[in-house]
């Protein structure tokens, strides 16, 4: 069992790569000129390996937050309308402050608050009337993406901006760059630091053992004097916060400003990352590496060759499908034998 919990995600990668690689010979006129641009493109200069890497990051919070749900034994499928509704009001408001430290905490603080708020009502319904964790989060968070795009296109829309957004957050607020000219910032390295924090808590904390047991059989944990709505509560909060933080983090690092559409499904595909890394936070920065590697070397294909970049869509889909598929399985074996 546990070998083949190795071997899973390498085959899915190999499938991936296998996948691209007989799309992109079939429908590109030059095939062998489009296969280079898309495997190599991504490391060939400076520009197009930081983009590939910032674009990595929304998919390190997306996938935590996942990882963070999965790990109480819940799952939570509204990390896009978390992700993009909690971008959207924290960076309204830091707009309000002038001060760029306060500013951009206001943002963080409003944003995860706003986060752990929607993941919360599902939660509070599957512990008050056992509703069913998936159906709920995925229509809380389906909601606040409509209402999102609502705000954007009318209350806090730019009047003197061409498309639906905020007006931009002063320069000074925005997160460092540490690669330019590509546009990496500093929430890299804040993501990839938040992987080992959390791994730790889990591992190592009063917190994460609660998460464990109640994640390996309810029932025992009950008995063992743990409080398993609280538990499960905290899980769902803690994962709509982070999804959150991801997203108000895209904004302050890359756009500079809430843009409608911006979240390009990074909560489902967050939960990619999360099942292709066997939910284990410190691989969480390396399979959301991966998915960005394979949208990456699509777009950059797209620029050079003309080539579809919606190939690296249906590759991800490929991914999501086949970890997705192989979870399922895991979780009715694992059921299996809680019951025996």
């Amino acid at each position: 069992m546990r070998s083949l919990k190795i071997l899973s995600p390498i085959v899915t990668i190999v499938v991936a790569f296998g996948a691209s690689a007989a799309i992109l010979r079939f429908v590109s006129p030059e095939p062998r000129e489009t296969l280079w641009w898309f495997f190599v493109g991504p490391f060939s200069n400076v520009y197009f390996f930081g983009n590939m890497l910032a674009s990595s990051v929304p998919l390190i919070f997306t996938g935590l937050a996942a990882c963070v749900a999965f790990s109480a034994g819940v799952f939570n499928l509204g990390l896009e309308g978390q992700y993009y509704f909690g971008a959207i009001v924290g960076t309204v408001a830091a707009l309000n402050f002038s001060n760029a430290a306060i500013s951009r905490f206001v943002a963080l603080a409003v944003s995860a608050s706003a986060g752990a708020l929607l993941s919360s009502v599902p939660a509070m319904l599957k512990v008050k009337f056992n509703f069913n964790e998936l159906i709920g989060t995925y229509m809380v968070g389906q909601i606040f993406v409509y209402v999102g795009d609502y705000l954007l296109n009318g209350p806090f829309r730019d009047p003197g901006a061409a498309l639906s957004a905020t007006r931009y957050l002063n320069e000074s607020v925005k997160l460092t760059r540490i690669l330019p000219p590509s546009s990496l910032h500093v929430g890299y390295l804040v993501g990839i630091a938040l992987c080992f924090l959390l791994y730790f808590l889990y591992k190592y904390s009063t917190f994460g053992y609660e998460f464990r047991t109640v994640r390996g059989n309810p029932r025992f944990a009950k008995i063992h004097g743990i409080d398993v709505d609280k538990v499960l509560l905290i899980a769902m909060s803690l994962s709509g916060a982070v999804a959150a933080l991801g997203g108000v983090i895209e904004v302050l690092g890359v756009h500079g400003r809430a843009v409608k559409g911006f979240s390009h499904g990074s909560g489902f595909i967050g939960i990619a990352a999360s099942l292709l890394a066997n939910n284990n936070p410190p691989l969480i920065f390396l399979s959301a590496l991966f998915l960005a590697y394979l949208d990456s070397g699509a777009e950059i294909a797209s620029l050079m060759v003309q080539t579809p970049p919606e190939i690296a869509r249906f590759v991800q889909g490929i991914v999501l499908c086949m970890v997705t598929a192989q979870f399922f399985l895991e979780r009715r074996e694992h059921g299996a034998d809680s019951i025996a």
